[in-house]
């Protein structure tokens, strides 16, 4: 069996940072591949070695990816170990290429990859090959770490089933370097997976708590922000100004999205009356306004001046040539104030209810209700 090595606590030291990867993976989880990789790139940059212990029961593969790689490309010093559960995604991080380690009463999991989505036949049939493309990826990082060629990963653990390895399964596959030392009557009391992931999880925190709080306020200075911080008191008050700045961004970035949705439903109702007023001319179709529209959407500009460039074609009714005391008449060249000035807007609103209510939205901008 390999050299085995001591658990330590999760504070950092003179030239050795700690990085946990503890909780779920994915966006805006406790593990988000953009926190740990920016925290891997900054740690690095400041201590000779980095720790990276893991207790989590997977998540989202592409967050997963994007940790693996960071931790593979990595320039440090990085040695890695699974305190009580690594599966899924979280199996293929702890198998980065970096010398891993398990506790004894550790659990590594592998399974398929699994996913949902709705839409049609061609959709789910190109998920399910992207998924089988992720699962080739997968295998063959697997490979990399034990005697097997990615056909038999994928054929041994990818078979839609969970496989559950304890520490000396995965020693005796060449997965892992060696098993650590916990200390004496420091061990969960089941070999459940749910039971082993609650227990170092607890244990995480209750570790936390019991650091010395002078060499927490240190490590806080250590990082750039803070670094000019004198007391506990001034990096409270730095915090605070912190989380104010944060709430105001928020704020602010809600604002925007209010703002562009506004502008957006504007143009809409602009691009909107135009192509009525477009189909009122002649100009186009009913049918085409769907496609005028999209046109419209990608490349406004140049779609109006095609529009504008049309000569209207107005198929005109023998009655709209016609007013009540029989005298010729033409609305479709008159606009609304024309029509307004002559009293001729009950005329058009019953001869030609369809135009009436055109140009009722060509000069209000809204649809006439009836």
């Amino acid at each position: 069996m390999a050299k085995e090595t001591k658990f330590f606590n999760i504070m950092t030291s003179e030239d050795t940072a700690t990085l946990l990867l503890y909780g779920d993976v994915g966006v805006n989880d406790t593990v988000d591949s953009g926190r740990i990789v920016g925290e891997l790139l900054s740690l690095q940059a400041r201590y000779q070695k980095i720790e990276v212990r893991i207790n989590s029961r997977g998540g989202d593969v592409f967050s997963g990816m994007a940790i693996y790689n960071a931790l593979r490309q990595a320039r440090a010093d990085i040695t890695i170990y699974i305190d009580g559960l690594a599966a899924s995604i979280a199996a293929i991080i702890a198998l980065c290429g970096k010398p891993l380690y398990m506790s004894p009463y550790a659990k590594l999991m592998l399974h398929s990859v699994s996913g949902g989505i709705y839409g049609n036949a061609s959709e789910l049939r190109a998920t399910a090959e992207q998924m089988e493309k992720l699962q080739s990826s997968l295998a063959e990082m697997i490979a990399a770490r034990c005697e097997m060629t990615p056909a038999e990963v994928l054929a041994q653990y990818f078979d839609e089933k969970d496989h559950w390895l304890s520490a000396q399964e995965a020693l005796d596959m060449h997965l892992i370097d060696g098993i650590y030392e916990l200390p004496d009557g420091d061990s969960p009391e089941t070999d459940n997976e749910n039971d082993i992931y609650q227990y170092f999880t607890n244990r995480l925190h209750n570790g936390a708590q019991n650091q010395n709080e002078m060499a927490l306020l240190d490590n806080i200075k250590a990082l750039p922000s803070f670094k000019d911080m004198a007391d506990e008191g001034a990096v409270l008050a730095h915090i605070k100004t912190l989380e104010n700045k944060a709430a105001k961004a928020d704020a602010l970035e809600q604002a925007n999205k209010a703002y562009e949705q506004k502008i957006a439903t504007l143009e809409a109702q602009e691009i909107g009356n135009f192509l009525d007023k477009a189909i009122s001319e002649g100009k186009i179709t009913q049918e085409q306004k769907a496609t005028y529209q999209a046109l419209m959407t990608s490349d406004r500009e140049n779609t109006e001046a095609l529009i504008n460039s049309m000569k209207p074609h107005v198929q005109r009714r023998a009655v709209d040539f016609v007013n009540e005391d029989g005298k010729a008449g033409n609305f479709e060249n008159k606009t609304w104030d024309q029509l307004d000035k002559e009293n001729r807007l009950a005329d058009l609103k019953n001869q030609n209810p369809e135009l009436f209510r055109s140009k009722y939205k060509e000069r209000f901008g809204v649809e006439y209700k009836d």
